[in-house]
């Protein structure tokens, strides 16, 4: 148990619109069985092996209709953050790149880094009682410039549980930016 205020990294945090990726690891590897080994040349994968997650109406700011679309309101920092279905799966994500091709309407990411916070975890003795334990947090973040329409290409990793790379990947997505 702890009695450590868990605070958040950043002032901006409150302020951010989150998006979570999530990515269906073992389903990605069965459809695309010979990834990509090399971070400058992943393989293209196609819709329906990310699913997004944002806000208190996801309806209203990622949309999938054959072609996903993140809703990206001005006046708020995006925090894009990838993870796996399972923390502790098979395969977990890294997220190692991402860019955008329209540099007037989001700037360029950045790769943030938060070490040593403090995460919550059920305590296996007592499980209504929290425990915790110190882990890393990481997420690519961008701003939004002007109202508009920006590619992001996502360039991401599998690693397996001894954290070797089992392959690179390359996932696009539209965001579009409104006032």
């Amino acid at each position: 148990m702890t009695s450590e205020p868990i605070t958040s990294p950043s002032s901006t945090v409150d302020s951010a619109q989150n998006v979570l990726l999530i990515v269906d690891a073992e389903s990605l590897l069965a459809h695309y069985p010979a990834p990509g080994l090399d971070p400058a040349t992943p393989t293209d994968i196609a819709d329906g092996f990310i699913f997004l997650a944002t806000g208190n109406n996801s309806t209203e700011t990622v949309t999938n209709d054959s072609n996903t679309k993140v809703l990206v309101v001005m006046g708020r920092d995006v925090h894009f953050r990838v993870r796996s279905v399972s923390l502790i799966a098979e395969h977990s994500v890294v997220a190692y790149r991402l860019t955008v091709d329209n540099s007037s309407v989001l700037s360029a990411p950045q790769l943030q880094v938060h070490t040593g916070l403090t995460v919550p975890a059920p305590n296996p003795e007592s499980p209504s009682l929290p425990g915790s334990h110190k882990a890393d947090d990481h997420f690519w973040t961008c701003t939004p410039k002007t109202p508009g329409t920006a590619q992001c290409a996502l360039g991401f990793m599998l690693v397996n549980q001894q954290c070797e790379v089992a392959g690179f990947f390359q996932w696009e997505v539209e965001a579009q930016v409104t006032s």
